[in-house]
Order: structure tokens, then C-alpha cells, then sequence
């Protein structure tokens, strides 16, 4: 489990610019979006996509959410 506290805004977007080539490279590699590798990788990046946009949500709402 994340400590979203502890990840900095910058280290969340490289993280997901991260997890976005892995997918895509194992996608490359394996063929099929149901293959287990591609499910894990998707399911962490979802993550840290919702914390990216929780943040922003956050931020719009001037720190309340």
C-alpha cells in the first residue's frame, strides 16, 4: 500500500510516465490486454491515476475535497 502522503507530486508523474511505457512494453510483449501482467500494470497505474487526480481536484477546490 502507497503512502500518497510521502510520493511528491513530481515523483506521481514520473511514476505513471513509468508505468505507462511498462504497460506498453509488456503489451509489446505478451499481445493481449488479458494477460496477467498487463492486468497488474494496469490496475497500479489506475492507482496512481486517481491520486493524481484526486490532487487536482483537491487543488481546484482550494485544498478541500
Amino acid at each position: 500500500m502507497v503512502e500518497w502522503q510521502e510520493v511528491s507530486n513530481e515523483d506521481l508523474t514520473q511514476i505513471i510516465k513509468n508505468l505507462q511505457y511498462q504497460l506498453k512494453e509488456v503489451f509489446k510483449q505478451q499481445g493481449k490486454l488479458t494477460d496477467s501482467d498487463v492486468l497488474k500494470i494496469s490496475r497500479e497505474l489506475d492507482e496512481y491515476i486517481l491520486e493524481c487526480q484526486r490532487r487536482n481536484l483537491t487543488n481546484q477546490k482550494g485544498g478541500k475535497l
